[in-house]
C-alpha cells in the first residue's frame, strides 16, 4: 500500500481509446444508405449503430414484418373495408 508520505502517487487509470471501423456492403449497406438520407444522418454513424445492436433492421420487405415495424395502429379489418373508410363510414 501506498501512503502520502511515500511521495509516489498512483498513475491515474485512464481507459485507452478503442477505435473501431465496420464495413456494410450488400442489400444492408443500401438500406443503411437509405435510412440515412431520410433520417438526415451519415450511413457511418447508422452502421457503427447497426454493428452494434442498437439500431434494429428487421428482415424482409415491411409488408411482412409490420409487427416488427409497428408503423400502424389502426383497424386490422382497414384492406376489406377502405371503400367504407374512404367515404367517411358510407358503404357505396
Amino acid at each position: 500500500m501506498i501512503s502520502a508520505g511515500d511521495g509516489a502517487a498512483l498513475p491515474p487509470e485512464e481507459p485507452q481509446p478503442i477505435q473501431a471501423h465496420v464495413t456494410v456492403s450488400g442489400t444492408m449497406a443500401g438500406i443503411l444508405r437509405d435510412l440515412a438520407a431520410l433520417d438526415g444522418r451519415t450511413p457511418e454513424a447508422l452502421a457503427i449503430e447497426w454493428a452494434a445492436g442498437k439500431l434494429v433492421i428487421p428482415e424482409g420487405t415491411v409488408g411482412e414484418a409490420v409487427d416488427d415495424w409497428g408503423l400502424f395502429d389502426g383497424p386490422t379489418d382497414l384492406a376489406s373495408h377502405v371503400h367504407e373508410h374512404l367515404r367517411g363510414g358510407s358503404a357505396a
